[in-house]
């Protein structure tokens, strides 16, 4: 096998077939995940992508835990307040968004096709070449998050525009168990969803994009 071969197993067990016409035709969805890099380079990648939202997560839940002065100025300019009740949102929904995070395996990361919709029990809306993915509530505990085009193209985590980082954790905070969150309103820089917590505090601590931008201030780059 070369270094550029990616072999996949599509039976787990050799043996000689003696009945006859018993033969089982095996189909082999050869379609990349993302068409600028093979399947293999895709999930090498979704590793160090998920290593770097377990290690953001990580620092929230060590940070709420002193929630000082300067973490709340960073949950209010995400949730529009800083109190009790804010709080407490974060410290029951950060463990478990982290244990998601972790519980996450990079073959559970697919493509939206037709193939993937059949394996949800909900239907995700197709691909319109500005989503980046989505996941099916009542399936959260399966852990699958169905990507679209614009994933492959974002930046693995520069967190000021478009990041897989920001997209795996977005994602992972709609989890029934973990935020439960909803897409009240989308945003990828610092002001825009400043603008929306101010007016809209009750549902910033909702919104999935929020929680995202919180966890992942847009001014750092990680997952190089």
């Amino acid at each position: 096998m070369s270094g550029t071969t990616e072999w996949q197993t599509v039976h787990d067990t050799a043996c000689t077939n003696t009945n006859p016409n018993s033969c089982v035709d095996v189909t082999i969805n050869t379609t990349p995940i993302c068409p600028n890099m093979t399947n293999k380079e895709f999930r090498q990648r979704m590793m160090k992508v998920m290593d770097a939202a377990v290690v953001l997560v990580s620092d929230r839940i060590v940070a709420v835990s002193r929630w000082d002065a300067q973490e709340r100025a960073r949950a209010t300019t995400y949730f529009g307040r800083a109190d009790d009740d804010i709080r407490a949102v974060l410290v029951a929904g950060l463990p478990k968004l982290l244990s998601a995070l972790k519980e996450l395996a990079p073959e559970k990361i697919v493509r939206w096709d037709d193939s993937v919709i059949k394996n949800l029990t909900c239907a995700l809306v197709p691909d319109s070449g500005q989503n980046r993915a989505g996941v099916c509530k009542p399936d959260s505990e399966n852990r699958v998050i169905a990507i679209y085009s614009a994933f492959c193209s974002d930046s693995d985590g520069e967190l000021w525009h478009g990041a897989k980082v920001k997209t795996i954790i977005h994602e992972c905070t709609h989890y029934s168990d973990t935020f439960n969150s909803d897409d009240l309103m989308y945003g990828n820089t610092e002001s825009g969803m400043r603008a929306f917590a101010l007016g809209n505090s009750d549902k910033a601590i909702r919104n999935a994009d929020s929680i995202a931008g919180y966890i992942a201030t847009f001014d750092r780059t990680v997952a190089r």
